[in-house]
Order: C-alpha cells, then sequence, then structure tokens
C-alpha cells in the first residue's frame, strides 16, 4: 500500500509521500478541520477492501514543514483508465491546510502532476477552485453542534416533538440499543440489516468483506462505532458511526422494515447522538443526502440539524458518479424485485467500480 516519496513541482512546493508514515498521522492528528475520512485508517479500509493505491499530496514551507495535505486514492477503471479521488466512498473530503498553505495552490500542483502521469482526472468531494475545474452542487449534508462544547452542561440538541415521541415509543415497547462488541455483530448482524436496506433502496450492497476491514482497521481500534438495536431479542435496526477529529460521522444506516412501528432507528439515532455528547465532540455530522431523497432530508432536519450544499469538483467537469441514468433505473428495479443474493452478488462484483 506504501511506496517511496515522489516529488512534484519547485522544491519546498509540494510532494507525494507515504500515506502510511507518521508525518501525515500527526499531521491529521493535529489539525482542528480534520474528519474521519482524512485519518490514515480511512485510507487503509479502502486500500484493504477494494484494492486501491492510496497517496497523500502535501505542500511544505522552505523549512520542510506540512503546511498542507491532501488525501488520494488511485481508481482503476475496468478499461485501464485511472482516476486521482478525494476520496471515493467518502460524503465531504478536502484539502487539509494550515497557516501558510494554500488549498488552491496544492490543488493546482496536484492536478499538473496527474495530467504529466497521464491521470484521466482529478475529482475532490468538497467544494474547492483550481484551474479547469468545475464545482456543482450534488447533495446536501446535516450537521448537528454539539452544546456541550460550548459548555453548558452537557444538553443534548433540541429535536423536534415528533422525534422526542418516537424515542420516547421506542423505549415504552422494549428497544434495546448496545454497542457491538465482536466482528460477528457486524459482518453478520448489522450486515443482515444492512444488505436488506440496500435492497430495499434498489442499489448493490458493499461486500461483506468491507465490513471485516472496517472493523480491523477502524472501528476496534477505537475509530469509531456500530450501535444495533433490538426488539424482542432481535436485531431490528442499525448504524455505523466514524470518528476524527471532534466529529461524530454518521456513515451508514440499516432497518427492517416490518420493526418500524417501533422506531428503531430514532432509538439508535438518539443513543449516538448522546453518546458523541457526554464525550463532548463538537460536531455530530448525519453525512449526504442526495437531493432526490426529501424523506432523509426532513428525517435528519427534525433532529435540528443544518443543512447546507455539499459541492465536488472535477477537472473533467464530471462531478458525480451516481445515479440517474435509464441503466440505474433498471438495475434499482431489478435489485428489488430480487432476492438479498443479487444485492450482494452485485456488490461484490461491481461495488469497486462505483468509486
Amino acid at each position: 500500500m506504501s511506496g517511496p516519496a515522489q516529488e512534484f513541482g519547485s522544491p519546498g512546493a509540494g510532494e507525494l509521500v507515504d500515506a502510511w508514515g507518521t508525518e501525515w498521522s500527526r499531521f491529521v492528528a493535529g489539525h482542528p478541520d480534520a474528519t474521519c475520512f482524512h485519518q490514515p485508517a480511512w485510507l487503509a479500509t479502502l486500500c484493504g477492501a477494494y484494492g486501491f493505491r492510496a497517496l497523500v499530496a502535501v505542500q511544505r514551507d522552505t523549512a520542510g514543514t506540512l503546511l498542507a495535505g491532501l488525501p488520494l486514492i488511485e481508481v482503476r477503471r475496468p478499461t485501464g483508465t485511472r482516476r486521482w479521488s478525494c476520496l471515493p466512498f467518502s460524503d465531504e473530503c478536502g484539502p487539509l491546510v494550515a497557516p501558510g498553505g494554500s488549498a488552491a495552490a496544492l490543488l493546482s500542483q496536484v492536478d499538473a502532476l496527474r495530467r504529466a502521469r497521464g491521470v484521466a482526472e482529478l475529482d475532490v468531494r468538497t467544494g474547492c477552485e483550481f484551474p479547469g475545474a468545475r464545482s456543482r452542487q450534488v447533495a446536501v449534508t446535516h450537521a448537528l453542534a454539539l452544546t456541550s462544547a460550548a459548555g453548558d452542561g452537557g444538553r443534548l440538541p433540541r429535536p423536534r416533538g415528533s422525534v422526542r415521541r418516537h424515542i420516547a415509543t421506542a423505549r415504552r415497547l422494549g428497544v434495546q440499543v448496545r454497542a457491538a462488541e465482536e466482528v460477528g455483530e457486524v459482518v453478520d448482524t448489522y450486515y443482515r440489516l444492512h444488505v436488506e436496506t440496500r435492497r430495499r433502496q434498489g442499489v448493490p450492497a458493499q461486500p461483506r468483506g468491507y465490513f471485516r476491514v472496517l472493523w480491523d482497521r477502524v472501528l476496534e481500534p477505537g475509530g469509531g462505532f456500530v450501535l444495533i438495536a433490538r426488539h424482542g431479542g432481535t436485531a431490528v435496526a442499525g448504524a455505523v458511526y466514524l470518528i476524527g477529529g471532534r466529529t461524530v460521522t454518521y456513515k451508514y444506516g440499516a432497518s427492517d422494515s416490518r420493526a418500524w412501528s417501533v422506531r428503531p432507528n430514532h432509538a439508535v439515532m438518539a443513543e449516538a447522538i448522546a453518546w458523541a455528547t457526554e464525550r463532548q465532540y463538537a460536531t455530530f455530522d448525519l453525512g449526504r443526502t442526495d437531493l432526490d431523497n426529501p424523506g432523509l432530508v426532513q428525517f435528519k432536519e427534525s433532529w435540528g440539524a443544518e443543512t447546507r450544499p455539499l459541492c465536488y469538483t472535477s477537472s473533467s467537469g464530471r462531478v458525480d458518479y451516481r445515479a440517474g441514468s435509464a441503466a440505474h433505473a433498471v438495475l434499482a428495479s431489478l435489485i428489488r424485485r430480487s432476492p438479498t443474493t443479487v444485492c450482494r452478488g452485485l456488490g461484490e462484483l461491481l461495488y469497486r467500480y462505483a468509486a
């Protein structure tokens, strides 16, 4: 997964460095804007699960001090065409810049390097500028500013009345939520719910092996957690949360639709927000929501989250790789009408090519 550092640009301007070295880890650990997606463990998960190659482009001052950095994954399409992405399968990720650094300069240098090396395009999953690139809104994102960070004694953000009623319903009907403690609860219990949910949505499920790598590289070492809700002893909902800096990020959610009446999704989210608030994280990120999913937008806003546009940037102008085509509609219909084995099998075969 690693390789020798490769210089580009003028001395002191920038270079590609080892994604697994201590230098990038320290820079991320000390940067206030770093999220779970900047962490070396997340890069290791993407590489370990899908066979990608990781790079980190950095900018230095003349003394060699890191001023800015951009994590990259090199993706190869079936045709052999290469793309540099920051980062695939990540809701939002862009440059980290320290005082004295320049995101625009770093991106311009990286884009020049990818052209020189015959890499087809550079995409960055945040709105940013570099020559010839195009940014466009592809989704919205939602975040809660946790009130405990302001030193107010740990009060939870105030959700809407409907949310509070649903949380109370789950409690009254005996829904129990606890964190997964061993890998089987993730790759078996949670994954079963995950595949059922992806089938309902009409999209392929991530490979089961991906969640094993996620457990090994991120969750077990303390970079996140999985909550599972049970009702009558049966797992009926779950969610995956990742941690980076002072932010807890909601990455995946899954549930059994037959149990929605006992409100397990609300019980899981309430437990996660309480966990983050008690530990004085500053932000609870509810993640990306596509523009064609108003129901999920409403669910996230009901917790008191602030909505803002999410823009992606690409050197080619093709700034999103998601749904909308006739082929996608046919695939979605096939998945919804087929057994879960089809949803799983398509994910095993094709998911890495959606990067």
